[in-house]
């Protein structure tokens, strides 16, 4: 069964008139859909998901302009190995509900502290299946988390227009626990921090334009420093976060980072093709890392 079920011409033309009004891609706005219904499902569920990532800076805070094509999801507290399990189980069956086909199952393990299921759809509009990425992530719990809603590209359409869709969308607007702004800031300028020191660049520069659309909606205060004071030492306990380590100056590093213009081709030929709004790696770099470089929000303190 495909998520389309049986409504495939009114989805077809739901999703080509939305496109076209929003100015999107059909795909990107066919897939948006595909996301709420499966977060909609998740959200049913008694287990503790969190969604985060860059796909919750679109869906539910409304923030960047950027295609993201993946599902984000860790725990606001830590899981017992019956809860991973039972996560796995969950994804799987509502992946099954909508349609999709698990292409890498062998690469997923329900004991992983990190999981990446690539699944396959059928398009309305391609003749190929297409892919939606679910990735989870249980090394340290997420905190902040707020009650939130999440919406997607149709719903808001609605909602903007106060129109009414010809055929039932529960999931317009899904409400779930989210990982906060500051958390998702916080956790990011650590990101490129670490992809530096991993010499990685490949798709990370996207995490430049996102810290440039969240710095001016976050306050900046002893709180937001109390928050990363306490984010870092939880990222101290893995390997996988090495700037968090105590030898590593942030500040310093983020202007290396801005000195070499080390994501520059990345963001240039990837991230860009990405926006919907014309930001140039520049403009990204000026109003985001560079702010942040010169305050002692990212300072190690003891």
């Amino acid at each position: 069964m495909n998520w389309y079920r049986e409504n495939r011409d009114v989805w077809r033309q739901i999703v080509e008139t939305v496109a076209a009004e929003e100015r999107r891609n059909v795909q990107m706005v066919e897939k948006d859909t595909l996301q709420s219904m499966f977060l909609l499902e998740l959200s049913k569920s008694e287990l503790p998901f969190v969604f985060k990532g860059g796909t919750s800076l679109s869906k539910a805070y409304d923030l960047i302009d950027r295609f993201s094509e993946d599902i984000d999801l860790s725990a606001d507290r830590k899981l017992s190995e019956t809860e991973r399990r039972e996560v796995k189980n969950t994804i799987l069956e509502t992946a099954d509900d909508l349609g999709l086909k698990l292409t890498n199952p062998d690469m997923v393990m329900s004991r992983y502290s990190y999981n990446k299921y690539v699944f396959e759809y059928d398009s309305l509009f391609s003749d190929m299946p297409l892919e939606m990425i679910v990735e989870t992530s249980f090394y340290q719990p997420v905190y902040p988390a707020e009650n939130h809603e999440v919406y997607s590209i149709v719903g808001r359409f609605c909602q903007n227009r106060n129109i009414s869709l010809p055929i039932a969308f529960e999931a317009s607007i899904v409400k779930m626990k989210v990982q906060s702004l500051e958390r998702t800031f916080i956790n990011k300028v650590f990101a490129i921090c670490d992809y530096r020191l991993q010499d990685m660049q490949d798709r990370d520069s996207r995490h430049l334009y996102d810290i440039a659309k969240i710095l001016p909606q976050i306050r900046i205060d002893n709180n937001l420093k109390a928050l990363v004071d306490k984010v870092r030492k939880d990222r101290m306990s893995s390997k996988n976060n090495p700037s968090a380590q105590p030898e590593h100056d942030i500040p310093k590093m983020l202007k290396e980072i801005i000195a070499s213009r080390f994501y520059e081709p990345d963001y240039n030929n990837l991230t860009r093709k990405l926006l919907y709004d014309d930001v140039s790696y520049d403009e990204a770099v000026n109003n985001g890392i560079a702010v942040i470089a010169d305050l002692d929000l990212f300072k190690y303190r003891t």
